[in-house]
């Protein structure tokens, strides 16, 4: 026993996703500051790519693993990914008919994830989004380690079909009761979680950004799209996905007159060519202007150089509802004033830091009301970026950060 006690303190992180969110990463940073141990677990690369950052471990990497049902599942999805829009209605028709007939929501992570999981024995196991729940809880019992639910999202109230929704919840209730923590992206998530399964705690870690310096205004969105310096750049960054309202958005441009705003897209995603059509259709090519996507050690560099950011996600589900995106938080940390539909936790966090607006961004013609009654206010402005000096040191990594460390503190 005091052998084990003089070892490094161990966290087995589980994830889901090929692409490690920014959440875990960061995470992953404050624990290992305070003397843990950490290890990534996520699904493989697509092209069997290696990471650089070697805490990450991808599964299928076990001795002796074998090829499961559950690995031809996840291969013929990747396949079907490739042609289809992730969010978009075949694909949701899709998933929907593979989660009812032809795997269990629980099993199937279970058997993907549990040989490669046992490889790395942990005092803590952290599951980090819901269908990492039951393993992180089968491994914690293994282990005789803690469990800490991160729940990125309120995961089964997504654009799912209902039967998913049921089954989804179903799972949460079974095992939310045994994580010595369970924490979350914002207070109205934490609510709710808290009232579904009568929790007594949920602790909130905001998706904040470290933040650093502010620099001299850059002018790099301007000079490369040739856009004068005299009109204003609103920016969206993201996976350009179905659902994001991003078509609503560029047909918006077309219906401002008086502002001269351009809108650059910073990011990549099924829906680009659709997007860069609609463009071209409309002969926008002029005012909006797409940025691929870049590394996130480069993205907060040119999200500080437009003048504001937008985030016209709708409330097409209960979990769109609450949400909290990571370009709230990268938009914060550039200083960028925040043009934003009007969703709770996005009107906390905008208005009630003042640090830009929220409206209805359902339809064109009220974005485009919106951004022209954004940018006519050049005062008002102001007010936000002096206002957003102080607010992303608050809304940090930094910060969010400290708060982590003492959660795993009180665990350990």
């Amino acid at each position: 026993m005091s052998e084990r006690k003089s070892s490094p303190r161990r966290l087995l992180m589980l994830c889901n996703d090929r692409q490690i969110d920014r959440r875990i990463l960061l995470q992953a940073d404050s624990l290992e500051e305070s003397g843990w141990q950490v290890v990534i677990l996520a699904m493989p690369l697509d092209d069997g790519g290696v990471d650089s950052d070697l805490r990450v471990h991808r599964i299928g990497a076990a001795a002796g693993s074998s090829v499961r049902r559950e690995h031809i599942v996840l291969s013929c999805y990747r396949l079907v990914r490739r042609g289809l829009a992730m969010n978009g209605a075949l694909m949701q028709r899709l998933k929907s008919f593979a989660w009812q007939f032809l795997v269990d929501h629980e099993r199937f992570y279970l058997n993907l994830f549990l040989a490669d999981g046992r490889r790395f024995e942990s005092d803590v196991v952290v599951a980090h989004d819901l269908p990492m729940l039951v393993v992180g809880r089968t491994l914690a019992r293994e282990f005789g380690a803690r469990l800490v639910y991160d729940s990125h999202e309120l995961y089964c109230e997504q654009e799912f079909s209902r039967g998913q929704q049921i089954s989804w919840a179903r799972v949460e209730r079974r095992h939310i009761h045994a994580c010595d923590r369970v924490i979350t992206v914002n207070p109205s998530i934490a609510s709710e979680l808290k009232a579904r399964y009568g929790l007594d705690s949920v602790q909130v870690i905001y998706n904040a950004e470290r933040v650093g310096p502010l620099g001299a205004r850059s002018w790099y969105l301007h000079e490369r799209f040739s856009i004068a310096r005299q009109h204003p750049v609103l920016l969206f960054q993201g996976g350009l996905s179905a659902g994001r309202n991003l078509v609503e958005l560029i047909e918006a441009i077309a219906l401002i007159e008086d502002c001269p705003v351009h809108l650059v897209v910073l990011g990549d995603g099924q829906l680009a060519g659709a997007l860069e059509a609609l463009v071209a259709q409309r002969r926008l090519s002029a005012r909006v202007h797409f940025h691929p996507a870049v590394a996130q050690a480069d993205l907060l560099a040119i999200t500080a150089s437009a003048d504001a950011g937008v985030i016209p996600y709708q409330a097409i589900c209960l979990n769109n509802f609450y949400c909290t995106p990571n370009k709230l938080f990268e938009f914060i940390a550039a200083g960028l004033p925040i043009l934003a539909s009007d969703l709770p936790e996005l009107r906390r966090l905008v208005v009630g830091h003042d640090v830009g607006q929220v409206f209805d961004l359902s339809r064109p013609e009220k974005i485009a009301r919106a951004i022209a009654d954004f940018f006519s206010d050049s005062e008002r402005i102001d007010t936000w970026r002096d206002n957003l000096r102080v607010v992303r040191e608050q809304l940090s990594w930094q910060c969010e950060g400290e708060r982590l460390k003492e959660i795993y503190e009180a665990l350990a």
